[in-house]
């Protein structure tokens, strides 16, 4: 599985513990982690990273159609990654696609809200599952145009 890592220095803490946003496919993938952007604006580094099917990790996540009522789903155990049930997996990738709010007169608002998933580190990640780490300005904001003269 693919996660990414949104931190603040160069070098990502990849350590026990540390929590990464867990990458299903890149269609859902693109929208969590634009939502975590939201909130996380002092990150200036996104880390892609490969978890291997041995590495133990703990997948948490809430869902619901709600912003306000939502179910938690929140384990405490770390398992290797292979061990977790594929359908569990493949719920973080269900996603609301009406995510800016929807316009008056819509009356579908989506389907199943997948809030925040979060894939937590059960012992340090080596160096070697990073795929590529990337400053955020330089992926979410246009190039500034710079007169010559």
């Amino acid at each position: 599985m693919l996660a990414v890592k949104l931190h603040r220095s160069s070098k990502p803490r990849l350590v026990k513990d540390a929590f990464l946003v867990p990458i299903v496919d890149w269609q859902s993938g693109r929208v969590q982690i634009k939502a975590w952007l939201r909130w996380r604006w002092k990150d200036r580094y996104i880390t892609l990273v490969r978890i291997p099917d041995d590495h133990p990790v703990r997948i948490c996540f809430t869902y619901g159609n709600s912003n306000f009522i939502k179910q938690v789903v929140w384990p405490l155990e770390f398992r290797p990654m292979k061990e977790w049930p594929r359908d569990y997996v493949r719920a973080i990738s269900e996603w609301w696609d009406a995510w800016p709010l929807p316009r008056p007169g819509d009356t579908e608002l989506g389907g199943l809200m997948v809030n925040e998933p979060r894939l937590f580190l059960g012992r340090k990640l080596p160096d070697s599952c990073i795929k590529w780490t990337k400053d955020l300005r330089l992926l979410y904001h246009r190039p500034t145009d710079r007169k010559r003269g």
